[in-house]
């Protein structure tokens, strides 16, 4: 898969990911019943096979297929270890963080965990939509600059996808915000999953939501690390960031509990005093701090060491989205009340159709905005999507007499 994407088959790599679950939601759907348990394995072994397969015909383009060697170079495999051991790690981090606050969750109330993993899945969604996908697409390339050594053409790559990220990312950590509940009653709220899961579930997709942009700015810039072949520093700062994660679900659950002022606060702000088990929203909060002084310190240290100036070249980008985001949500949040009194909020359609339409005016606004601003990012989109849609038809010469 990464050398795949190395050669740019960012499509193929993609459509990889898609092969394998397909395959995974068919051994349930069609092996299961057939084979049983084994039908389920039989499902993701296929999908792994159909994810190798299909990015075989690129590697075998530019001839990069594997072979067997008896030859062992050492060197290069201990050049290798000591690059990837510090990725390693980094990956590792965020899982072992993650069963720590389980553990932590598991000690709560009873159907702490789903809560918790319930609203994580959720803001996951557009963190990998968008902050890693730009920053895959641009790996690439980051390393084509790095290696060549034109220093200006990282940077450059970096401040582009840099400003896409927050022109996107912006606007929906806004709507996760507001429309909070409606996205957690449309997608969770069946079976045995009550009004008063959602309303926690959705108060930690909130508190989620408030790091969604430092959480999908992270990606590119650890990339752009690896694409310098420094991997070291970012297991510096996610060690610190991570550890703080940790110490601050305890501490903000030990505040919680003794301290009312502050419990009070907290559920008087998402609106869940009435509710038992509301310490796990802590959780989400310790995620999300540790989450913004971890891209707070990657970011000013990569600019220090990779980028200078990076700041000064997107903070136009990041004031237009925060104030177009900000009126967008105010807009969806005061619709919201609009159509309160016209679809009945006791249906999946009516919470469905009060969600889409509050959304779809915010975004209206939004735009609005934007456009008012003279957004560079918007304008780039609407010109890729004006020649996408609406090709102008080419003039042909007039054909001249013989």
């Amino acid at each position: 898969g990464c050398v795949t994407q190395a050669y740019r088959g960012l499509f193929v790599y993609a459509l990889s990911h898609v092969l394998y679950n397909a395959c995974m939601i068919a051994g349930i759907l069609f092996l299961y019943p057939l084979f049983g348990e084994k039908g389920l394995a039989l499902g993701v072994v296929l999908g792994a096979f159909l994810h190798l397969a299909v990015q075989f015909p690129v590697l075998r383009a530019h001839r990069f297929v594997p072979y067997l060697s008896t030859r062992i170079d050492f060197s290069s495999i201990k050049e290798i270890v000591l690059v990837s051991l510090p990725r390693t790690l980094t990956l590792s981090m965020n899982q072992l963080v993650l069963i720590a606050i389980i553990a932590i969750a598991s000690t709560i109330k009873e159907g702490s965990v789903s809560i918790f993993n319930f609203s994580y899945n959720l803001q996951s969604v557009p963190i990998i939509i968008i902050g890693v996908s730009y920053s895959v697409a641009a790996f690439p390339a980051l390393i084509k600059f790095f290696s060549s050594g034109d220093k200006g053409g990282f940077a450059r790559e970096i401040e582009t996808a840099a400003r896409i990220i927050l022109f996107w990312s912006l606007p929906i950590s806004f709507l996760f915000i507001v429309l909070r509940a409606q996205i957690v009653r449309v997608i969770l709220g069946t079976g045995k999953f009550s009004w008063e899961d959602t309303r926690l579930t959705a108060a930690m997709l909130a508190l989620f939501a408030v790091s969604l942009v430092a959480q999908s700015l992270m990606p590119l810039l650890v990339r752009g690390y690896y694409a310098a072949g420094h991997t070291k520093r970012p297991l510096y700062v996610n060690l610190f960031s991570h550890a703080l994660i940790v110490g601050l679900a305890f501490g903000l659950i030990a505040l919680v509990r003794e301290w009312p002022d502050f419990r009070y606060f907290i559920e008087s702000l998402f609106r869940v005093s009435d509710l038992a088990g509301t310490e796990v929203l802590m959780l989400a909060l310790a995620y999300s701090i540790g989450s913004l002084t971890n891209v707070f310190l990657l970011f000013r240290i990569f600019e220090r060491d990779m980028a200078p100036g990076l700041f000064s070249r997107v903070k136009r980008t990041f004031f237009e989205s925060f104030a177009a985001s900000f009126l967008m949500g105010f807009a969806a949040y005061q619709f919201l009340d609009v159509f309160d009194d016209i679809f009945r909020l006791d249906t999946f359609m009516g919470v469905f159709l009060q969600g889409l339409f509050s959304g779809l005016i915010g975004i209206a606004v939004g735009l609005i905005v934007l456009k008012l601003l003279g957004s560079e990012e918007l304008r780039q989109i609407s010109e890729a999507m004006r020649h996408k849609f609406w090709r102008t038809k080419a003039l042909a010469p007039e054909q001249q007499e013989l």
